[in-house]
């Protein structure tokens, strides 16, 4: 199970790195802005499912850990691992949310924007893609915080 928390979390936090520092600046060699949202667009495709997954694969096999947590501690789990817990659960919460924000309200907009379904000119286009950077960074953070949590949570747990 530990070998699939730490596959969800290289799926989530590797491929939004690579979205945030290599994919999302090679974009900017395209010269045709429009052309450059039509290829953010199919990139989106792909990466907002793959970066639900790993957040998710994190989420349930974390949730199963926290379960085998509570038959061993029993009535001490609390005590024992409550503070550092409400904490992670807070910045799960928040990766969640934002992850849906960022694929199915500006990312779907997005992509009926850059293919025409939807009315949007360029410099709107560019808002959303730059709000989809913004919305990936904080989430970026959010994992970090998420590993250190964790791994201060394995550290008070054994």
């Amino acid at each position: 199970m530990t070998a699939l928390h730490w596959l969800g979390l290289i799926i989530s936090l590797g491929g939004g790195l690579c979205f945030l520092v290599v994919f999302y600046p090679a974009l900017k060699a395209l010269d045709d802005p429009a052309q450059r949202f039509k290829v953010l667009a199919n990139a989106l495709r792909f990466y907002h499912p793959l970066f639900l997954f790993g957040i998710c694969l994190i989420f349930v096999t974390g949730a199963i850990h926290l379960t085998d947590l509570k038959i061993r501690f029993g009535t001490l789990y609390y005590d024992k691992i409550g503070r550092i817990l409400i904490w992670k659960f807070t910045v799960t919460f928040l990766v969640f949310i934002i992850a849906s924000m960022q694929s199915f309200g500006q990312g779907l907009k997005f992509g009926r924007m850059a293919y025409g379904v939807i009315p949007g000119d360029l410099a709107t286009q560019e808002r959303y893609a730059k709000k989809i950077w913004r919305s990936q960074f904080v989430n970026l953070i959010l994992l970090v915080v998420g590993l250190y949590l964790g791994l201060k949570l394995r550290g008070v747990v054994g």
